[in-house]
């Protein structure tokens, strides 16, 4: 299912793209991002996006996101899936596997 300008994830852990980092505490001004939903030639596009401001707050995103999709539809295998958040110009900014999901960041 790739398609132009996606990534193909092997370690099951998130990716930092770009200059943030993974371990960076960087700040940034409010920007919007996009969090596409991806996995077994499936997909769920995000046409609204969210204004954030770090890249904390990004994960923390992609973490509800995913944990939207996963209690709001029964029966998949969530090991294939994952967050794939782009930018306002589509550019990628970070994917992060279902199964790297932080449970507790639901609420925050």
């Amino acid at each position: 299912m790739p398609e132009r300008g996606s990534m193909a994830v092997s370690d099951p852990a998130e990716i930092a793209v770009g200059g943030c980092g993974r371990f960076g505490k960087t700040s940034m001004p409010r920007r919007l991002y996009r969090f596409h939903c991806l996995g077994g030639g499936d997909a769920v596009f995000d046409m609204h996006g969210r204004w954030l401001s770090s890249i904390r707050e990004v994960r923390q995103q992609a973490d509800r996101v995913a944990l939207d999709l996963m209690t709001g539809v029964a029966c998949q295998d969530w090991t294939v899936w994952s967050v794939d958040v782009r930018d306002a110009a589509g550019r990628p900014v970070l994917m992060r596997a279902f199964t790297s999901v932080k449970v507790w960041d639901r609420q925050a």
